[in-house]
């Protein structure tokens, strides 16, 4: 009996929509850039004074979201032995990368209908582009 409720909790539809553990990725880039924002504020003044407690969870999503993306991203062409899509500076951090979005989304407002991890992706890769090895003669 317990084995056929486990089956049956797993079979119920979850609303991830409401979560705060429902991901950010799958999310447009109007919902990136409202969380974005935020964060790119704490950066700019050092400080979330003033802020509303959405806007720091906001924040904080936003940093962690960026956070994962640029490990992921680093720890998975690393695994694959695969090149980036973008060549991050010595030392680049979510802080770095929320101010490279934040820019991105906000230049090009057109593109904020597209989802929120391709447009980190073309984000960085506008920002932090790779350059070719020199040719050796």
């Amino acid at each position: 009996m317990t084995r056929l409720l486990f089956v049956l909790l797993l079979a119920l539809p979850i609303d991830t929509a409401a979560s705060p553990l429902a991901s950010i990725g799958p999310e447009s880039g109007e919902e990136l850039l409202a969380r974005c924002d935020p964060a790119l504020r704490i950066i700019e003044s050092g400080s979330d004074a003033g802020m509303s407690a959405e806007q720091r969870e906001a924040a904080k999503s936003c940093f962690a979201f960026i956070d994962g993306f640029i490990w992921g991203h680093a720890w998975s062409a690393w695994r694959e032995r695969s090149d980036m899509f973008y060549c991050p500076p010595e030392g680049f951090s979510a802080r770095e990368g929320v101010s490279a979005v934040v820019a991105y989304l906000r230049e090009l407002p057109h593109r904020r209908i597209q989802r929120a991890h391709l447009l980190v992706f073309a984000a960085f890769n506008r920002a932090f582009p790779c350059m070719p090895a020199p040719i050796a003669p």
